[in-house]
Parts: C-alpha cells; structure tokens; sequence
C-alpha cells in the first residue's frame, strides 16, 4: 500500500536528507578521497588535516606537507590524478 504526502515541501522545510548529494566522480576528485585510496594517510589524519585547514584557511596538501604525512612527488602525483578524474579521463581505479 503506498503513502501519500499530503504536506508540501517549501524551500524553508526541505529536508536535508533530500539535498542533492555529491556524485561519485565529485567524491572520487577530492584530494582527501584520493590520498586515502592510495593509502597515503589514514582517516583520522585526513580528519586532523581538515579541521586544521578549516581553522588556518591553507591548501589540504601543504598541510599535509608540513605534518611529513606525504611527499611533494606524492601530493603531486595525487593532484595529477585529481585533474584527470575532474577532466572524466580516469579510468584505471
């Protein structure tokens, strides 16, 4: 037996839940995403990162950097594939 809503939805009272969500090519470009694909940080050093680039307002791999979490060769490669999956060429996972 199906429901039927008989409230309407105004911009006021959308539900969050029903925000649009990101895509999994969104998801898949950020450089969080990435680094933790390839092993290079753990969640909890992602989450650490994040929260320090929110208060200090700098670039994610820079802080990275400076934590020795990653490599320049390692943020630079990581960044290379962001641009590809930004640019929908990637392919290989």
């Amino acid at each position: 037996m199906l429901a039927y809503c008989t409230s309407r939805f105004t911009p006021e009272n959308l539900p969050q839940a029903i925000a649009p969500t990101p895509t999994l090519i969104d998801r898949s470009a950020k450089l969080g995403w990435i680094l933790l694909n390839k092993k290079l940080i753990s969640p909890t050093q992602l989450e650490s990162a994040l929260i320090r680039q929110r208060r200090d307002e700098q670039k994610l791999g820079k802080l990275l950097i400076e934590a020795k979490l990653i490599s320049d060769q390692q943020l630079a490669q990581s960044l290379q594939e962001q641009y590809w999956r930004r640019s929908g060429y990637w392919v290989i996972g």
